[in-house]
């Protein structure tokens, strides 16, 4: 992480030039700042890996209960707020879930007021990841990490093996906390830095600082973990730790401000909402530290002047503070999102409501893989909308053709196209390895699903335009009756892909086997338009002509069917967790292409 070597680097420079000023100027014993350099970054990268671990392998595992979550924060502001502490609590970072809530917000899927609540909720669920840091059991450490290892290694099943690798990945977590605190106990006993740290009794200065380095490093985490570590130094008192947790809080803003770039207005106002819900809960509770440090010290359970935990108080601060903010703010969610609605008026939309231009797949929301796949789903029905959409100007194509009509419907394969490789490119970056067997099931089922889709665009766009095309070249169009047989076969298929659509959004069982038991009554429906068709050919050669256009026109209505009934099948197969249905062979293949 380029930001977090970065901020090492300069650390140990100015550890450098102070230690060499103190040196100068005061014959101050010097320190082995190399030595304290390395141990510092070694520790802070082995307590980033192992938080970063830990939260992939709860990602993966929360799987379907994350995204039933997520389902669930639209319900109202308190059920919201719990939505966005539990996501927090589950893949350990109030930056994901911020991250997941703007692009939420731009997709569409959630109201902006309702986000405001969520991220509130997020913050009470940062505070976890700060009370598990504080436990401080860097003894044990190295069995952990044993323990989980061995998980990893011997267990035979995916879950018990992500199990492991939480372990681990809090094994290394504790193991690199152990690792920052060896490397700063000198500076217990170093003057300029003590002096250095002194003046972070100013709370504003503190602020100012852990602001800094937190957007610097976009990790609230790690923040708290060498404030943690400080702490258990004896060189934070309980004041300046709070003080650092509350610029701790503004720093982490910046992530969310930085994932809006590009995005609409109201993924700018969610972004806006979290800095404004952390600055305000820092301002009200600014003028009160002190009254928080003798709650603290009040409520911390077994506090003597022997065994003061400076760590575990600060961790507890970090919760009180948060959770007595989400308390006193939660009722004023609506007058908070009119606020920010007045500082940032609404763009004008106009957008056609069915653009094919991709609304659903935001490529930083990959980070959480079981979120991503909700987010492709969305997609992939949108998708189907813009395909039905198609569908629907095929059929009008197929009963009253004109060449203006014919070429607007040819100008939209080109959009159903690139939504497609939108999709396919998310999910081509989705971490399969973070994924469980049925979430893998899942996306490639609905990989499937959006093929079909695109196939169908193929087929109307292309395809269906080229034929009637040729009956307008020839000026030889079908008989009136034949023309409505065909259209009667259209509206069938058009009918069940539309069925199919909605089994697929529903993950609907019954409405997909509706699809697939209309299969003997098109057949019957198919074979009497071929009959028909066949009925009036004619000895002329434009007859003829006219003859296999028809014939090519009702395979690619018979397509159109098996098309509806592959979603149908890849629908059951998501609802079942089974792997993508295999191909069909298709059901007109006694037809002749006569293209």
């Amino acid at each position: 992480m380029p930001p977090i070597l970065n901020s090492i680097l300069a650390s140990a420079l100015l550890l450098l030039l102070t230690n060499s000023a103190a040196r100068a100027a005061d014959d101050v014993p010097s320190l082995d700042a190399w030595s304290m350099v390395i141990g510092l970054v070694g520790g802070l990268a082995l307590f980033l890996y192992g938080m970063d671990h830990l939260a992939g392998a709860l990602k993966t595992l929360a799987g379907a209960r994350l995204r039933r979550v997520l389902s669930g924060m639209t319900r109202n502001r308190i059920w919201a707020a719990v939505s966005g502490a539990v996501i927090t609590g589950l893949v350990q970072s109030s930056s994901v879930t911020t991250v997941l809530v703007v692009g939420f917000v731009s997709a569409g899927l959630m109201p902006f007021a309702q986000s405001i609540a969520v991220i509130m909720g997020a913050n009470v669920g940062s505070t976890l990841t700060a009370q598990i840091i504080a436990f401080r059991v860097d003894a044990i450490a190295p069995l952990v990490i044993a323990i989980g290892f061995a998980m990893t290694m011997l267990a035979d099943r995916k879950r018990f093996t992500l199990i492991g690798k939480a372990v681990l990945g809090m094994g290394m977590l504790f193991f690199g906390m152990g690792m920052m605190s060896d490397a700063m106990e000198p500076l217990r006993t170093y003057g300029p830095f003590i002096d250095v740290m002194g003046q972070m009794r100013n709370p504003f200065l503190a602020m100012l600082v852990a602001a800094a380095f937190t957007a610097l490093v976009q990790s609230s985490a790690a923040t708290m973990g060498i404030v943690i570590v400080l702490a258990g130094q004896g060189l934070v008192p309980l004041d300046s730790g709070i003080a650092l947790i509350f610029g701790a809080n503004i720093g982490t803003c910046v992530t969310a401000l930085l994932v809006t770039i590009g995005k609409n207005r109201d993924a700018f106002r969610t972004a806006l909402g979290h800095v404004l819900f952390n600055v305000v809960g820092v301002l009200i509770w600014l003028p009160f530290i002190d009254h928080l440090v003798t709650l603290v010290e009040f409520i911390t359970t077994g506090r003597t002047a022997e065994t003061v935990d400076i760590a575990r108080e600060i961790a507890n601060a970090h919760t009180i503070f948060n959770v007595a903010n989400v308390i006193l703010m939660i009722g004023f969610v609506p007058l908070i999102a009119r606020l920010i609605e007045k500082l940032v008026p609404a763009e004008i939309d106009t957008e056609p409501r069915l653009s094919p231009e991709p609304k659903y797949v935001i490529h930083e929301l990959t980070i959480a893989p079981a979120a991503a796949l909700s987010l492709l789903r969305n997609e992939v029905m949108h998708m189907g909308d813009v395909v039905i959409d198609v569908v629907r100007r095929g059929r009008e194509n197929l009963r009253n053709p004109t060449r203006p009509k014919l070429k607007k419907l040819g100008e939209l394969d080109d959009g159903v196209d690139s939504l497609q490789d939108a999709i396919a490119l998310f999910a081509a970056k989705l971490p399969r390895a973070e994924l469980l067997p049925g979430d893998v099931n899942r996306m490639q089922n609905e990989l499937a699903v959006s093929n079909h889709l695109e196939a169908v665009g193929d087929l109307i766009s292309e395809e269906m335009v080229k034929l009637v095309g040729e009956w307008l070249d020839i000026r030889h169009m079908p008989s009136d009756e034949n023309r409505q047989k065909m259209a009667e076969l259209y509206e069938i298929a058009e009918d069940c892909l539309k069925q199919a659509m909605t089994a697929f959004s529903a993950e609907d069982l019954e409405a997909a086997n509706r699809v697939l038991n209309r299969k003997a009554d098109f057949t019957t429906k198919l074979d009497t338009t071929l009959r028909k068709v066949s009925d009036e050919i004619g000895p002329r050669d434009l007859d003829i002509r006219r003859y296999r256009i028809e014939v090519a026109m009702v395979e690619r209505i018979n397509r159109l069917y098996e098309r509806a009934r592959r979603i149908a099948h890849a629908t059951i197969a998501i609802k079942n967790q089974q792997e993508p249905a295999p191909t069909e062979q298709n059901a007109a293949s006694t037809i002749a292409d006569a293209m």
